[in-house]
């Protein structure tokens, strides 16, 4: 009987404070419901079921060294989009894309990708040749 009270107080306590958490961090314009990630030297892939805000990874290039940005989304609902700060005019790709062009000097090339409402997945990998 001692085991069914302790289950009752932990569901009672619990589900509320987990649906109180989950609703604090979409307040902020910003929520991740089931975010999988995972990183590497030269990638960037998640799964979601729900991603509203931003996600972002950076990568050193020397000058003139050839950069090549291949962006894989897989969207069930909502928006996903990647923008690349080239370090000079940023390049934008919405549906899978693959985005080459030469680092006009050294320093981090940025990439942001931002989600509304999205449901779904992505993939951002990338290559920097001589």
């Amino acid at each position: 009987m001692k085991k069914k009270a302790d289950i009752k107080r932990i569901l009672l306590i619990g589900i509320p404070m987990l649906l109180l958490a989950l609703g604090i961090k979409m307040l902020d314009d910003e929520a991740r419901i089931l975010w999988f990630e995972r990183n590497g030297t030269n990638y960037t892939r998640a799964q979601f079921y729900l991603f509203s805000g931003e996600k972002d990874r950076a990568f050193s290039v020397n000058e003139d060294e050839e950069v090549r940005i291949e962006w894989e989304p897989e969207l069930k609902k909502g928006r996903l989009l990647l923008s690349v700060d080239t370090l000079g005019d940023p390049i934008e790709a919405e549906g899978a894309d693959t985005i080459t062009f030469s680092a006009p000097e050294s320093g981090q090339i940025k990439l942001h990708v931002k989600g509304e409402a999205a449901r779904g997945s992505f993939e951002v990998r990338w290559s920097v040749e001589q």
